[in-house]
């Protein structure tokens, strides 16, 4: 007997409900791939182009939040690269050194500030004078230039061929790094944050207003560096010419040493301490602090104390003079390095507090690098 054949479908099928299936999948997939796209890391913009010898570099980064890295290689090109999709404007054309309108010196205009009392309110005010900078070990006639332009809140690496002639940052504020620069000359203006500098053989002019400037394991044939209440920490480095002033900023020259030559630092209202590890004649003065000094071998130096607020210290037998001088601050005279003295009377805590704050470019340092500034000082950038 033969089994008899199913019967046949012929009720209404509900269209709607599959197609309204498909519709949510579809739509699933394209909230996914949104996802993906959304997660994934933005792309490096790369902007490259062909230098000569000596060539100029100007590089120009507008407003704050900034994180500016400066490298050398043996390449003859300059190579900037953003971590989004910014294209920096890149601009070269060749220009002629030595003449009236360009000539073998950077002019520093003046800088305004105001000055304010522990509540906020003004009461005062200056100005940082107009200065000349001559460029070193360059020579006239036509160099590259080349302009790179990059907007606020920019993530930028620059690699420079180790034949830069002269290197201009103007960075607003953020951090400004540069690592094994050798060019000739570094010219380098920013607002607030922090600038560091590590294993640089070159001739330096540096205005940092607010933050902090590191250097260590440096070489500086010539250095100008000057600030309003920004701190100054050099660190392990070696100067042939070095005048570092500040209005209400604290400088410290540890572990380092000098070459014939002048060698000045100053401050207003700030402390300035200085420690070297060759032979020096160290002169410091304070007019409303005091001069303490910290030799322990036996030997090593001459101190020739007069009163709390001066003091000469001859180290090693005598070299270049070193002079240090505040207007309201203490002076610390001392052989080698903080780092290797970590039981310090109170007097000298505060200076040691100091250099281990800013050396290291911690959180803490960084809350410092973008104060709210009461009583202290606020720039017109």
């Amino acid at each position: 007997m033969t089994p008899s054949a199913a019967p046949r479908y012929d009720g209404a099928v509900d269209v709607l409900r599959y197609r309204a299936l498909r519709w949510i999948a579809a739509g699933l997939g394209v909230l996914l791939a949104c996802l993906v796209v959304a997660s994934a890391p933005a792309r490096a913009a790369t902007s490259s182009v062909d230098v000569g010898d000596q060539a100029v570099v100007t590089v120009i980064v507008r407003g704050k939040g900034n994180d500016v890295a400066v490298r050398v290689w043996d390449r003859s090109a300059v190579q900037v690269d953003l971590a989004d999709d910014t294209v920096p404007v890149l601009d070269r054309r060749t220009v002629a050194f030595g003449t009236p309108r360009f000539p073998l010196a950077q002019q520093i205009p003046p800088q305004l500030f105001t000055t304010r009392d522990p509540s906020g309110q003004l009461n005062g005010g200056g100005a940082l004078p107009p200065e000349e900078f001559p460029y070193a070990s360059f020579r006239p006639g036509p160099h590259d230039v080349v302009r790179v332009d990059a907007p606020e809140g920019s993530h930028v690496v620059i690699t420079l061929p180790s034949s830069t002639g002269i290197l201009v940052l103007r960075v607003g504020g953020g951090q400004t790094t540069l690592e094994g620069y050798r060019g000739a000359n570094l010219f380098l203006i920013q607002g607030q944050g922090r600038v560091q500098i590590t294993g640089a053989t070159t001739t330096a002019f540096v205005q940092m207003s607010y933050g902090t400037f590191y250097a260590a394991d440096s070489t500086f044939d010539r250095i100008r560096l000057r600030g309003i209440t920004a701190h100054d920490v050099f660190e392990r480095c070696r100067s042939k010419q070095i005048e570092a002033s500040s209005v209400t900023g604290s400088i410290v020259y540890d572990g380092g040493s000098f070459d014939p030559g002048l060698a000045r630092f100053e401050s207003q209202t700030g402390s300035i301490a200085l420690g070297v590890t060759s032979a020096a004649q160290l002169a410091g003065r304070s007019q409303d602090g005091r001069v303490f000094t910290m030799f322990d071998r036996r030997g090593s130096a001459s101190v020739d104390q007069h009163g709390e607020s001066e003091a000469v210290a001859t180290v090693g037998g005598g070299g270049p003079l070193v002079s240090a001088i505040s207007g309201r601050g203490n002076v610390y005279l001392y052989e080698g390095s903080l780092l290797n003295r970590r039981a310090v009377s109170s007097e000298w805590r505060a200076v040691h507090q100091l250099f281990n704050l800013h050396r290291r470019g911690n959180a803490a340092a960084k809350a410092v690098e973008h104060p709210r500034r009461p009583g202290g000082l606020r720039a017109r950038l």
